[in-house]
């Protein structure tokens, strides 16, 4: 199974499949800590690369050591080639403490849904405090390099919630038989890969939010250019859409929710 590469810009708030691979990439201590299934997680390459692993006793999960207030995030994945249904491999960003309930929360969603047969489908997911319900799922291809899948922007002008609490990265393998059905447990156990664990990130401060908004060198997900998808993007965007969404909850709750009314 090839590697896919997610990436996420949080300012423009879509995923995308990365190619690109920085050489001073960070180890996986210098900006996450496993969280869960500690026994089934492995470090590989000095770090540089996690195994998470699940069998019928447990998964795993890890998480950023800190929240962020913008930045573009990423992440390089392999996720499970066998017959895996009801085996996800998710990367998402939420304002969800760790092992916490937090019903008004932040969070965006990307999860890789396990099945019989291939394509996997990705199912993705925008939260805003605590409003859920905005699936939207594609078949995966292969060998796609920076092509934008998923826009949510800032409607609240019609009264739309929009993503307003700081965030950390969270990553996890987990059984979700209650989801979509029983795992064949036979064909485990199962097991993904991350690598990448860069964070080019604002960390926020309670102080001083404003300074994660802010349009500098630093922070450079903010310029005026990364507001839209260029022409180029958006043609990409538009052809996915077409070829591969196979689920929009906007063609099932289209007046539930107020976007949906919009151009995306």
């Amino acid at each position: 199974m090839d590697h896919f590469l997610l990436s996420l810009f949080a300012a423009l708030l879509f995923s995308a499949l990365l190619l690109a691979i920085r050489a001073d990439e960070n180890t996986f201590d210098q900006n996450y800590n496993v969280t869960w299934g500690f026994d089934h997680a492995t470090f590989l390459d000095q770090g540089k690369e996690v195994q998470l692993l699940i069998d019928q006793y447990s998964g795993s999960g890890f998480a950023s050591v800190h929240d962020y207030g913008s930045g573009f995030f990423q992440m390089r994945m392999k996720i499970p080639n066998k017959k895996s249904n009801g085996v996800v491999t998710t990367f998402y960003l939420t304002s969800k403490p760790v092992d916490q309930d937090l019903v008004y929360h932040d969070e965006l969603d990307f999860e890789f849904m396990g099945n019989n047969s291939m394509p996997y489908t990705l199912s993705t997911n925008v939260i805003t405090n605590g409003v859920a319900g905005r699936e939207q799922q594609f078949h995966l291809w292969f060998f796609v390099e920076d092509t934008p899948i998923r826009v949510f922007k800032n409607n609240s002008h019609v009264g739309v919630n929009y993503l307003s609490q700081s965030m950390h990265i969270e990553a996890s393998i987990w059984n979700s038989t209650n989801w979509l059905g029983p795992v064949d447990w036979s064909q485990g156990p199962f097991t993904a890969f991350y690598q990448k664990f860069d964070i080019d990130g604002c960390l926020y401060q309670d102080f001083n939010p404003q300074q994660c908004y802010a349009n500098t060198p630093t922070n450079f997900w903010n310029a005026e250019k990364y507001w839209q998808l260029d022409p180029d993007q958006q043609g990409k965007y538009e052809d996915v859409r077409k070829k591969y969404l196979s689920y929009d909850y906007c063609s099932k709750n289209n007046e539930s929710y107020p976007e949906c009314s919009l151009n995306s």
